[in-house]
């Protein structure tokens, strides 16, 4: 087991970091449009139930990880995001 400070997140060069870097970029309408397909893809499979948080419970933390996605040199790039439970 290794401690928490020995993991970093490896991002390829101009994704964005988080989620202000992606809403403040150029491309800032085509990150909304990943994240928001995203949290439909999360819905339609039945991911999560919204719900209210009981009293004395903590809600998970969460974070958006952001990446372009390049399958060939016919394509145009794909930009995709995850929403994963922050550690």
């Amino acid at each position: 087991m290794y401690p928490s400070d020995d993991y970093v997140t490896s991002t390829n060069e101009g994704d964005p970091e988080c989620y202000l870097e992606a809403i403040e970029s150029e491309e800032k309408k085509k990150w909304l449009d990943a994240m928001q397909n995203e949290m439909k893809s999360l819905y339609d499979n039945h991911t999560f139930d919204l719900v209210k948080l009981p009293k004395g419970k903590k809600a998970l933390e969460n974070k958006w990880i952001y990446r372009v996605k390049q399958e060939s040199n016919f394509t145009s790039p794909r930009y995709k995001t995850r929403l994963v439970e922050r550690f």
